[in-house]
């Protein structure tokens, strides 16, 4: 099931399966490489039953992917779905240096923090774009007296920040989105703790990348930021009719 668009390309619906009370689907572009430099996203998405109804409670995290894109809506479990339209659009993101998409920060040693590390090139035209390397104290200020917990059973905790290797924080803007490779890893770490501040809706990213990471590795790590731009950003319609989702 494929809908071929503009040079070649094609959206394809990898998989509409109907787990329990979810529906979950999952997205591609055929043949694209999997890699930091061809991203995509989901633009739009719509569900559509055999009546006629939109499906409701889209659950995903719409970010910059570099292989398929996935969407889950809750949906009634007794109810059969044999024929649905699933259609939209995705965002197929090239970032490149020539269209001013694409950003080597550089190693964390020589990088300025907790400032606006986004090039003013860019900040001057969507000055809501924020992206820092953050220390310590400044989450302490931020977030004071913070507490969490890692189950419902455990006790609530202070943030123990030796136990992370990076901090940092980042803001888009509904017109410009961005994703951040750390040491060439959009993903990066096995232990992220994420905050966000709902005054200024600031994202706060602690990150723990490996275990005894040692001061000379942790300044050494290196950031790229790949921000989006008319230039580097196509947008790709699909329209699948009659899926019989499996499950």
């Amino acid at each position: 099931m494929s809908f071929t668009v503009y040079s070649q390309e094609k959206v394809t619906l990898k998989r509409a399966l109907k787990i329990y009370d979810m529906l979950e689907v999952s997205l591609e572009i055929e043949n694209k490489p999997n890699d930091n430099f061809h991203l995509v996203k989901i633009d739009t998405l719509t569900v559509i039953d055999g009546k006629k109804q939109s499906l409701n409670h889209n659950i995903f995290q719409n970010k910059f992917r570099k292989a398929n894109v996935l969407a889950r809506y809750e949906i009634d479990e007794n109810k059969p779905y044999r024929s649905l339209e699933i259609k939209g659009v995705i965002n197929y993101f090239k970032p490149s240096k020539d269209d001013g998409s694409y950003f080597d920060l550089g190693k964390i040693k020589g990088l300025q923090k907790n400032t606006n590390l986004i090039s003013k090139s860019v900040t001057s035209k969507n000055p809501h774009l924020f992206f820092g390397i953050f220390d310590a104290a400044t989450i302490d200020k931020v977030f004071p007296n913070f507490e969490y917990r890692n189950s419902e059973t455990d006790e609530p905790k202070k943030i123990d920040f030796k136990s992370f290797d990076l901090i940092y924080a980042l803001k888009a803007d509904k017109n410009r989105d961005f994703a951040v490779a750390v040491n060439g890893d959009l993903e990066p770490g096995f232990n992220t703790l994420t905050l966000t501040d709902k005054k200024t809706r600031m994202v706060y990213k602690l990150v723990k990348l490996q275990q005894n990471m040692t001061l000379v590795e942790r300044e050494s790590i290196r950031i790229e930021l790949m921000i989006e731009n008319e230039a580097a950003v196509r947008k790709i319609p699909f329209d699948f009719k009659n899926v019989q989702p499996k499950g």
